[in-house]
């Protein structure tokens, strides 16, 4: 019976990433569709941004002081080397510019007959957890595709930019099975 199978995926408890750039919305690919949805806004396309402006990984969006990584690393000789949140960006990897590109959304209150626009920078998005950008992203097709296996693997309460490292191993194999039935979908839905 092995003829049924298309092939087998070992999910084992090595570690899926060291830098502190990777985290959720990234490894499945929602980060990507959440920059171009940012790209689209009046503002971003009046001052030439693409979704590569919002990157904190390159370009010329992330804050030059810590590199958009929202901290500064200091080595200490003979102590444990300490992370300070970057006095500049105070954490939020990005320029003041490009924070100033907001995206609108419908906030969902319960027991609320109409519920309230609430306006995101893309530093507000990474702060979410993965069920509040659910809810947040409910009539963007390909943002709720990629963040359904994280929901559908019990992850959920982690945060949008919450860093790889900091995942317990058990969040971190539950988020490679994330990361894989996210690119299944994504060869479904484009074939």
């Amino acid at each position: 019976g092995l003829e049924a199978f298309d092939k087998v995926i070992n999910v084992d408890q090595s570690p899926i990433g060291k830098t502190a750039r990777s985290n959720p919305a990234s490894y499945v690919g929602a980060f990507d569709e959440i920059r171009k949805l940012f790209a689209q806004t009046p503002l971003a396309l009046q001052r030439g941004y693409g979704a590569g402006t919002f990157s904190f990984n390159a370009g010329d969006g992330r804050c030059p002081t810590c590199g958009g990584s929202g901290f500064e690393h200091v080595e200490m000789q003979f102590l444990s080397d300490v992370y300070l949140r970057c006095p500049d960006c105070d954490g939020k990897r990005y320029r003041p510019e490009i924070l100033e590109v907001t995206i609108t959304r419908k906030a969902v209150a319960a027991h609320a007959e109409s519920s309230p626009d609430v306006s995101l920078s893309v530093a507000d998005v990474l702060a979410l957890t993965v069920s509040e950008a659910v809810a947040l992203f409910a009539n963007d097709r390909e943002v709720l595709r990629a963040l359904a296996p994280i929901v559908e693997v019990g992850l959920e309460y982690v945060k949008l930019g919450q860093p790889v490292p900091t995942l317990s191993g058990g969040e971190a194999q539950r988020l490679k099975l994330a990361g894989f039935l996210a690119g299944a979908a994504k060869s479904q839905s484009s074939s």
